[in-house]
């Protein structure tokens, strides 16, 4: 595993440096801001690579617990906290009463934890591919002020907008997707399975066929006769792609492309300015300090160019510049974003203001996917009714022409 150099802010003034092991830079980041320090600076180390693994650093179960599955804890949590149920045994309530078993693992884990003594976001960092850096220090800085159920609170309803916005996202497009779906198996049907049976009718025949119809029959014939080969090629790249991963430089490059794209690429930028303010906003309502919020709400984006443009942002303010000015030096930022962060810094509210920002771009992405989905649903239907009716014009025609010259 790779080792990286670090520089850190330790307290108000305390630089600390040393070495750490991670998979990846933002991996390393993550857990110095899990330890409670502000990087400065973080590089790999050339020589000198560390073997040793840390057995949760690559947790085997990440994968099948779902984005739902830590809202549905972190609400049932936050509802036993409330009702003045000790943290111990609300973890045991929530084990007990747990049906994904890889959650339960988790849970019987932390409460093992916190039998011994450890602090409740000290046993969820152990998980970082479930519980984001976000997550952890919420929960961390409302156990070191005392106030745990404000920031199980906050997290909660932070969590239930995050949940809102992906559920209306899959439902916008779920019913496009299965239009594609259907609209593929039904061309895949006629090529390989009508277009052969109407082909031996075509050659006892003996008429010349027209050019779209041989083209139809070629197209079939290939697709019956070599259908695993693309089967094979699809799969080796999926499963190549999938163990070698996308490099920093390949993600900037689909990230550049992606905000290129028309009316997907604005949908995509206000997606990403209402995530980060809304992250940036729950962090500094649990009296996390400026930089060490905008570092924490970098790593929970996963577009690039934003990420390069708010570590810009963070350089500046470590510097001394205010938040505003930071902002406004970069071209990603919006006219209007810059001024309400303006007015809340100069007001004392930009919790408040930022998480106003991300309501608002919020409702412009929902009012968009609803435009986009009802544009693309008669689109989708047209193009697929428009390459069904090619290949049954195609098979139609010479049946036609077989009938004139048998009258």
């Amino acid at each position: 595993m790779p080792r990286f150099i670090y520089k850190a802010k330790k307290g108000p003034g305390k630089i600390i440096e040393g070495t750490i092991d991670a998979e990846t830079r933002d991996k390393a980041i993550s857990q110095l801001i899990g330890k409670g320090y502000v990087p400065i600076q973080v590089k790999e180390e050339t020589k000198g690579r560390s073997k040793t693994k840390n057995p949760h650093s690559s947790f085997k179960f990440s994968s099948r617990i779902r984005p739902i599955d830590v809202t549905l804890f972190t609400q049932q949590l936050t509802s036993l906290v409330r009702s003045k149920v000790s943290l111990l045994e609300s973890i045991g309530i929530l084990l007990r009463q747990t049906e994904n078993k890889h959650m339960k693992d988790i849970l019987s884990d932390v409460y093992a934890e916190l039998k011994d003594g450890k602090s409740l976001s000290d046993s969820l960092n152990k998980y970082p591919k479930v519980f984001s850096p976000l997550y952890i220090n919420m929960v961390r800085a409302g156990e070191f002020g005392g106030v745990l159920e404000n920031s199980l609170i906050r997290l909660d309803k932070f969590r239930e907008e995050e949940e809102e916005m992906r559920s209306t996202v899959t439902s916008a497009l779920a019913y496009p997707i299965f239009i594609v779906i259907v609209g593929i198996i039904t061309i895949i049907v006629l090529i390989t399975f009508a277009v052969p049976r109407l082909t031996v009718l075509f050659e006892e025949s003996q008429q010349a066929l027209p050019f779209v119809t041989k083209v139809m029959i070629s197209i079939g014939t290939k697709m019956k006769n070599y259908w695993y080969w693309l089967v094979i090629i699809l799969s080796g790249m999926f499963f190549m792609f999938k163990r070698r991963g996308i490099s920093d430089k390949e993600k900037i490059v689909l990230d550049k492309l992606r905000l290129k794209i028309p009316v997907f690429g604005v949908m995509i930028k206000k997606a990403s300015l209402a995530r980060f303010a809304r992250s940036f906003g729950v962090l500094l309502g649990a009296s996390i300090p400026v930089i060490q919020a905008i570092r924490i709400a970098i790593l929970t984006l996963d577009n690039q160019i934003f990420k390069r443009a708010l570590e810009k942002v963070e350089k500046s303010i470590v510097d001394g510049a205010p938040l505003a000015k930071s902002i406004e030096s970069s071209s990603y930022f919006p006219p209007f974003m810059v001024n309400m962060i303006a007015v809340g810094e100069k007001g004392g509210n930009l919790e408040g203001v930022l998480l106003e920002v991300a309501h608002s771009y919020e409702r412009e992405v929902r009012k968009m996917i609803k435009i986009i989905t009802s544009l693309l649903e008669p689109a989708i239907i047209l193009v697929m009714g428009l390459i069904v009716g090619f290949i049954v014009f195609a098979m139609l025609l010479p049946i036609f022409e077989i009938n004139l010259a048998v009258r």
